[in-house]
């Protein structure tokens, strides 16, 4: 059978993004033939390696196997002026002060070439599965970065979701972190949850596998060393608040 792989929020956690890669690798040698991945932002973020994610995501990129569009996090670097000589425009978005402090870190991280790549990610993803149409975007349809799709909710409210995108046959969202997969009437709705950053204490990091040929969703968890991402943040002399974030959730 045949695979995609749907990820999310990855937020410049490497290690997190390298064992879920590794997961996928394993799932390879065990006979599931993964032939694309999609990311859905955000790409870059809280966490100290943004250099780091792109490097492995360009390989990716090179091998055709991999479509990306912006998270919100994202969508803030790419509104820099290419010419810009600092991430000082960040202190006017309303944003805590220690996400902030994150987002100018990785700005200047990212360098010239690290930036130009997140301005060139696109929006929205349209794409095939198979046969099937689908459409993917960080929040909403109607609110690509400042929207959230809730979990456990009644069908009528994820069939006004997914009203507006009623031609395709799945809407792929990154929010709101923790894994959702329901079918409405116009189509389905998948979350594939967050690779990370962790929704909650007790959430692990996740992603979504959908079968080619009849849209079935799996949902697999990934397990990393927290404390290598909290032992680079003290490193970096970053807000200690991202320690927090990681371990626990919600900025």
């Amino acid at each position: 059978m045949r695979y995609v792989a749907v990820l999310a929020n990855i937020n410049g956690n490497f290690p997190a993004l390298v064992k879920a890669l590794g997961k996928i690798e394993e799932l390879k040698e065990n006979g599931y033939d993964i032939e694309k991945y999609y990311i859905l932002g955000n790409i870059v973020g809280l966490f100290p390696y943004p250099k780091e994610i792109l490097d492995v995501l360009d390989d990716l990129i090179k091998s055709n196997k991999v479509k990306l569009i912006r998270g919100e996090f994202d969508q803030i670097i790419a509104m820099s002026d290419p010419h810009a000589e600092g991430p000082d425009y960040i202190d006017n978005i309303s944003l805590p002060e220690h996400v902030k402090i994150a987002l100018k870190y990785t700005w200047e991280k990212l360098d010239h070439d690290g930036r130009e790549f997140i301005r060139d990610l696109p929006v929205y993803l349209v794409d095939k599965i198979g046969d099937n149409d689908i459409f993917g975007v960080y929040g909403s349809p109607l609110n690509p970065f400042g929207g959230i799709v809730l979990p456990e909710q009644p069908t009528s409210y994820y069939e006004a979701i997914m009203r507006p995108v009623k031609e395709y046959e799945i809407l792929l969202v990154a929010s709101p972190k923790i894994p959702v997969n329901v079918m409405t009437r116009y189509g389905r709705i998948v979350c594939p949850g967050s690779i990370g950053f962790p929704p909650g204490k007790e959430h692990k990091a996740t992603f979504a596998l959908i079968d080619v040929d009849t849209l079935h969703v799996k949902f697999v968890e990934v397990d990393y060393d927290k404390r290598i991402v909290e032992d680079k943040i003290k490193k970096e002399g970053l807000p200690e608040e991202l320690i927090r974030i990681l371990y626990h959730g919600k900025l």
